[in-house]
């Protein structure tokens, strides 16, 4: 029996946001069961059918919820429009077109950021979230993923092929971008496989996106946002952090290398709520495919559902 068909697909929908933008939005599970909205990483990634083997409990109707211009979202790899502000608000135009007073989230990587992000602007909206590889859009945390003094010290092979000559980080994402954009289809098909190939480096080791067109649109979204410093999420995450209030637990491997807990438990220090402090999972990588990860994420979701249960 697959996924699709042990957890029951309740319906389906392409949602009208504006901006020539349509959400794709599958719910499975329990149509009377806890709301959970399910935010993927990337930026860019879109829902993957695996990920509802994160849910392993009962009683839960579960969200997945394709980004902006990610998975079966329209217009398919779109930037324009596609920004930091218009992600969150996008979050709660489907909650209200869903009818759902409060909900659970569950995030991933930027799609943690973004959880992160709406559980303080909207707190009034949140039950409580599970979150993981908790992405912190600083300066710190853009060079530690693309500068030469951060991982880079630890894959320096890798990061030789990432950057070829380019020493600058912004000089690196310029650079990039034009490559994107280079009218001569091998430098652009060139450059996408290298970005691709230092994301899946110290995310998913041994891994390889089978699918161009999916692989391309990835590379694309996540390069537009890297160039617009995630349009200001670090100096937000910094203003409306105190203000979150729901039960939150946020769950950061050892061995992630994208984002290591030393900068998450750094910003919770500072712009965090009292006592809230990153969880660390031993020997654990970046994504999903990491089974320690995600078995520490599947627990915390039956544990947020248990909760949620007794109140």
């Amino acid at each position: 029996m697959s996924l699709f068909d042990a957890f029951g697909l309740i319906r389906q929908d392409w949602l009208d946001v504006g901006d020539g933008h349509q959400l794709f939005l599958a719910q499975y599970g329990d149509a009377d069961g806890i709301p959970v909205l399910y935010l993927h990483g990337g930026p860019g990634a879109g829902c993957s059918l695996d990920e509802l083997a994160l849910f392993r409990v009962k009683g839960l109707r579960i969200y997945m919820l394709d980004q902006r211009a990610a998975g079966r979202s329209k217009p398919y790899g779109c930037l324009e429009d596609n920004d930091l502000v218009n992600l969150l608000t996008d979050i709660e135009k489907v909650r209200q077109w869903a009818g759902v007073a409060r909900w659970c989230l569950l995030g991933g990587s930027f799609g943690a950021t973004l959880g992160y992000l709406y559980s303080c602007i909207y707190p009034q909206r949140v039950l409580a979230q599970v979150l993981w590889s908790l992405f912190i859009p600083s300066a710190a945390g853009i060079d530690w993923l693309y500068g030469r003094r951060g991982v880079a010290q630890i894959f320096s092979s890798q990061y030789r092929q990432f950057v070829r000559r380019v020493d600058d980080t912004d000089q690196l994402l310029q650079q990039f971008e034009q490559d994107f954009n280079d009218q001569d289809s091998e430098i652009r098909d060139e450059a996408i496989q290298r970005w691709l190939a230092w994301e899946l480096a110290l995310a998913a080791p041994g891994m390889s996106i089978d699918n161009v067109e999916q692989g391309r649109v990835l590379a694309r979204i996540e390069l537009h946002y890297a160039r617009h410093d995630y349009f200001g999420a670090y100096p937000l995450m910094q203003q409306v952090g105190a203000l979150l209030q729901c039960p939150t637990v946020i769950l950061q491997g050892e061995l992630d290398w994208v984002c290591p807990q030393r900068l998450v438990d750094d910003f919770l220090s500072q712009f965090g709520p009292p006592l809230l402090r990153s969880r660390l999972v031993n020997s654990g990588h970046h994504t999903l495919i990491d089974t320690r990860m995600r078995q520490a994420v599947s627990d915390a979701v039956g544990q947020m559902s248990r909760y949620i249960k007794h109140q």
